[in-house]
């Protein structure tokens, strides 16, 4: 606790020191619902912090303001709800909810007529259909519109030289209830090939830089996982996004249908494979510093690789010797959770012979997992 409360204080100090009534802050936090524990414990330590909202609890004075978004219907949002409820219990801090709800018929009109650049009038009757098909969620009207087009239900017409629909068989498609649903099966239409990329890239979550994907993509008989060639038309049809060299999935919706199509044996075989490219690629070899960036998106990669093995003994001690730096590493930031996921994965690397194997290291992984869970 008192590491965790240190790491609090300087976090709170540093909003202090870049926020005032004259410079006020706002902090922007989206998709709450994936933070772990300890973020929600830090965010709810900085709001519930006196000492940045101002003086006898004038509002003018406060210089902070937190705006935060998640989707409420989610069982993960167990951990927001609680971090909310101890801070209005505060009675510090002002909570206010906007729940944002679907579009209107004027607002889904509005969306769809700058979309096809046509007048509101002679939109409406599609709008219409539309919105009833998504509930007025902006995010499944787009989807929904780009799958009309795909499916031809919605075409330009050059005759016309406008966009032209037949909103008879709009009527018939049904409705987009299961938007994860939906977005698995747009992938299954692409090449099998792209699917096999986007799994790849899905593993490192909602973004990877395309310096990562360039280690972690060449096998080890030199073939090429992910071709350039199945990322632009991943790019190209909109399931993924390129920003100067790094690639994202524009919702975490889209990179989750591209994970789950797979088997979880499959991701853990991706997993386990893309952990050891960067850590035998990079660390290993001493290109980078073992509690560098890219040395702990392999480290996340190794962990998420349940129960896989490795006959290498040299590779397995290596690995194990890495983890547990790490997981002190961890202890020393207060991130206690994470430490023992490492130094378990530590454990479990020099196996049921690990005492035979390495004695001293064996002895360091259990006696600092304890402390680890101690603490």
């Amino acid at each position: 606790d008192n590491i965790k409360n240190q790491i609090h204080y300087l976090f709170q100090k540093l909003t202090h020191a870049i926020s005032n009534p004259q410079a006020p802050m706002m902090i922007f936090l989206d998709d709450l619902h994936w933070a772990n524990k300890e973020s929600l414990d830090l965010l709810t330590s900085l709001i519930t912090d006196i000492g940045h909202l101002g003086i006898d609890d004038d509002i003018n004075q406060r210089c902070v303001c937190f705006v935060a978004t998640y989707r409420y219907n989610e069982g993960r949002n167990r951990r927001v709800e609680k971090c909310v409820h101890a801070i209005e219990n505060s009675n510090v801090s002002q909570v206010t909810y906007l729940n944002l709800d679907g579009m209107g018929e004027e607002g889904t009109n509005a969306m769809i007529s700058d979309a096809l650049k046509l007048p509101t009038r002679l939109t409406r009757p599609l709008s219409d259909v539309v919105r009833k098909k998504t509930l007025g969620n902006p995010f499944y009207v787009k989807i929904f519109m780009a799958m009309l087009s795909e499916e031809n239900c919605l075409k330009y017409s050059l005759k016309e030289r406008r966009w032209m629909w037949n909103i008879d068989n709009i009527h018939k498609r049904s409705m987009v209830q299961d938007l994860a649903l939906v977005l698995a099966q747009k992938l299954l239409r692409l090449p099998k090939e792209v699917q096999n990329a986007l799994t790849f890239v899905s593993c490192f979550g909602r973004s990877v830089h395309r310096d990562v994907l360039e280690i972690t993509t060449e096998t080890e008989s030199g073939a090429i996982v992910v071709s350039d060639r199945c990322l632009e038309l991943a790019v190209h049809e909109r399931i993924l996004e390129m920003s100067g060299k790094t690639y994202t999935f524009p919702h975490d919706l889209i990179q989750q249908a591209a994970y789950e199509r797979v088997s979880k044996e499959k991701t853990r075989i991706i997993h386990s494979h893309i952990g050891l490219q960067i850590l035998m690629k990079a660390v290993f070899t001493g290109h980078v510093d073992p509690f560098s960036p890219l040395s702990f998106i392999g480290i996340e990669q190794i962990t998420k690789a349940d129960d896989f093995e490795l006959k290498n003994s040299e590779l397995r001690i290596s690995l194990a010797e890495l983890l547990l730096r790490v997981g002190r590493r961890a202890i020393r930031t207060a991130a206690f959770p994470s430490a023992l996921t490492y130094l378990e994965k530590g454990i479990s690397f020099l196996g049921d012979n690990g005492w035979d194997l390495n004695h001293e290291l064996c002895l360091h992984l259990h006696e600092t997992a304890c402390q680890a869970v101690y603490l």
